[in-house]
């Protein structure tokens, strides 16, 4: 994979998990009394394995240089 094609992949990673994350955190804020553990769970898995995925990422990327 080209670094062009990691940097692109990299930013539109980082600005979803952006997204995700203002996402959850206003439905945390606005309606937690709707939303079960289990659903709060998965969120939280979720925003992790796409920080995982941005780190994997930035370390490939520094590899590279």
């Amino acid at each position: 994979m080209e670094k062009t094609d990691l940097e692109a992949q990299l930013k539109g990673l980082e600005a979803d998990l952006e997204d995700l994350e203002e996402t959850i955190s206003f439905n945390l804020s606005h309606s937690s009394a709707h939303i079960g553990g289990a659903e709060v769970r998965r969120d939280q898995e979720i925003l992790e394995e796409m920080r995982q995925e941005v780190a994997r990422l930035r370390a490939l990327l520094k590899e590279l240089e």
